[in-house]
């Protein structure tokens, strides 16, 4: 009899794996790796609409006492030297109050980490990498955002919405809800982004975000083809079906200044 009850056990473990259940969440903090150690950018690179990889003369990307500083002045990204899959991510970042530049001047602040991200530097929008994000905006901070082209139907995610949309245009993320697909430049909000929510400077914080100036925490949760988006610990977002399901991490310069500090990632 010891050979069923040990598959049921591994039946188990497995099942709490993909469905990110607490277990998941609560992951050793003595396992997790730090992919920011501090003081510099190692085993990252920078690539900047227009000048390419690590070519930053206006010091976009910068590291002092302990933090990564994004200026935002030029559109880019940092990006991890590595791939990753079946991993929880901790990203702590707080937006600095200084003024956004250019097209974002009267925009909220606004950043990103993009996961799974695959193909050359700059496949979208000569920017970034085709991805998925966990966006990170004034209250919005946890809205779901395909980083794809409408002729790359292999890079989608699927998740569950229910029949309201944001200004009548972008779906709402709702447990239980009708299964939604989502390909090239599209938006699957947090369950529970205000509904009056706009991208505009000065628009207030979510229900659990912290002012400016404070940081916060972002926590993406990614099991197979399955992740879950939670934002100062509460659960907003979760994608039942991506493609892909593995690539590298990129942190956002996208015309507002932001500050990283911790960014540590647990395998599953």
């Amino acid at each position: 009899m010891k050979r069923p009850i040990l598959c049921l056990l591994a039946l188990s473990c497995l099942a709490g794996v993909l469905c990110g259940c607490a277990s998941t969440r609560g992951a050793d903090r003595a396992h997790a790796r730090e992919l920011f150690n501090g003081r510099d950018l190692t085993n990252w690179y920078t690539f900047i609409r227009g000048r390419g990889v690590n070519s930053d003369p206006k010091g976009v990307f910068t590291v002092t006492n302990g933090v990564i500083h994004v200026t935002g002045e030029e559109f880019g990204c940092l990006t991890t030297q590595e791939e990753f899959s079946n991993y929880r991510l901790i990203v702590e970042y707080r937006w600095t109050g200084a003024p956004n530049w250019a097209s974002k001047k009267t925009k909220a602040p606004d950043s990103g980490i993009l996961f799974h991200s695959i193909g050359p530097d700059g496949g979208f929008g000569n920017t970034w990498m085709l991805s998925h994000e966990y966006n990170l905006i004034v209250g919005a901070s946890g809205d779901l955002w395909t980083v794809g082209r409408k002729d790359r139907p292999d890079i989608f995610v699927e998740g569950e919405a229910g029949d309201e949309l944001l200004g009548g245009k972008y779906r709402i993320h709702k447990e239980g809800g009708k299964t939604v697909h989502l390909v090239g430049n599209d938006r699957l909000c947090r369950s529970d982004i205000a509904r009056d929510w706009t991208d505009t400077y000065g628009v207030r914080p979510a229900a659990n975000e912290n002012p400016i100036g404070e940081w916060n925490t972002a926590e993406l949760v990614c099991a197979s083809d399955t992740a879950e988006f939670y934002f100062n610990g509460k659960l907003v977002n979760r994608l039942t079906r991506l493609s892909p399901a593995r690539g590298k991490i990129q942190l956002q310069s996208e015309g507002c200044p932001v500050e990283f500090r911790r960014i540590a990632i647990t395998p599953l």
